[in-house]
């Protein structure tokens, strides 16, 4: 696997409320693409341990189906759309090396 898969890219543009954050202290209000081996094989150990992206995300859970993840392909690489964390986490999760911010808008066809 390499480096660029194993990191999850939160945004920054694109700030709403979409449920308690993982760490339990703050509302998640910043979306977050994770990359598809995290859910389908297995999170870095880093990142189950700091609970990131863990939170109720009100956007899986609302609609016609109660499993709204959404496949989103980005240079070749598959992520999984409808995870948030909190300003805080995605600080440390950058700060962790095992997320980046964004330099894009979140996908429109996400929103």
């Amino acid at each position: 696997m390499s480096e660029h898969v194993c990191k999850a890219i939160i945004y920054k543009d694109f700030e709403d409320v979409y449920g308690p954050c993982g760490c339990g202290m703050n509302l998640a209000t910043l979306p977050v693409l994770l990359p598809r081996d995290w859910l389908v094989l297995e999170r870095p150990s880093q990142v189950e341990q700091d609970e990131f992206c863990k939170g109720h995300d009100s956007r899986r859970v609302s609609g016609f189906t109660c499993n709204q993840v959404f496949e989103h392909e980005i240079g070749g690489v598959e992520y999984m759309a409808n995870f948030s964390c909190c300003q805080e986490c995605a600080e440390k999760a950058v700060e962790g090396g095992y997320a980046v911010w964004s330099e894009k808008p979140y996908p429109r066809s996400l929103r």
